[in-house]
């Protein structure tokens, strides 16, 4: 008997195309060209809820700090990478960190510079920031202090304006110190409110101006 064999192939079908990203040195393949940073992370190995910042860089352009929900197209030419870092780096302790809302990418570089650690709490309309044992030059009643920040939600267009300090502030001579007598209530904790103000310029002021302004004002007091 003799075989014929039939040479004739059925076509193959095409091939799914795939797209690529990597994050954090692992390779992510999606079957869609829009994809989650949320399911990106996820896809990676790593846990999204952990508090990460989240760096998308593309090539030629500035890196970018994006969010869980940010959709990544990465149809986009030179996409490239996402990189995560915690957003608290400790020293061994475990100190949990409310991050209610994000602050600017340089604010926080700022913040890390200063060795602070901070919280973003929202209560109501008001957003604050919370500056956790800012230190204090000599002539207080105590060494340091939590300072509260109002961060408007149109800063840095919106002004930065005062500042609150818990507990209440003054010389260790036992004298008060003017324009502080009101006190705002922050999360059930009063907190004195430093009425401390300046002109403000949207173009060139910062967090980082603005407790420039708190530490001016917390060295006057003491060496009025």
């Amino acid at each position: 008997m003799t075989t014929i064999e039939n040479n004739e192939r059925s076509p193959r079908p095409p091939k799914p195309e795939v797209w690529r990203i990597d994050v954090q040195g692992v390779p992510v393949e999606s079957d869609k060209p829009i994809i989650l940073a949320r399911h990106a992370i996820k896809l990676a190995g790593f846990d999204p809820d952990t508090g990460w910042i989240i760096i998308l860089k593309i090539t030629g352009e500035p890196r970018q700090e994006i969010t869980l929900d940010t959709k990544i197209d990465l149809t986009h030419p030179g996409i490239e990478k996402l990189r995560l870092t915690p957003r608290q780096i400790n020293n061994g302790e475990a100190v949990a960190q409310r991050l209610n809302f994000c602050l600017l990418p340089q604010d926080e570089a700022h913040l890390a510079r200063l060795r602070l650690r901070w919280e973003t709490v929202s209560e109501g309309a008001r957003r604050w920031l919370l500056l956790h044992a800012y230190p204090l030059p000599q002539g207080y009643n105590v060494q340091s202090v939590n300072i509260a920040i109002d961060i408007p939600a149109g800063y840095p267009g919106a002004q930065l304006d005062m500042f609150y300090c818990h507990p209440a502030l003054m010389r260790a001579n036992g004298t008060r110190l003017p324009q502080t007598e009101a006190c705002e209530l922050i999360l059930g904790v009063n907190h004195q409110r430093w009425s401390r103000h300046r002109q403000w310029d949207s173009a060139r002021d910062t967090l980082a101006t603005h407790l420039a302004l708190v530490d001016e004002s917390l060295r006057r007091e003491i060496e009025a």
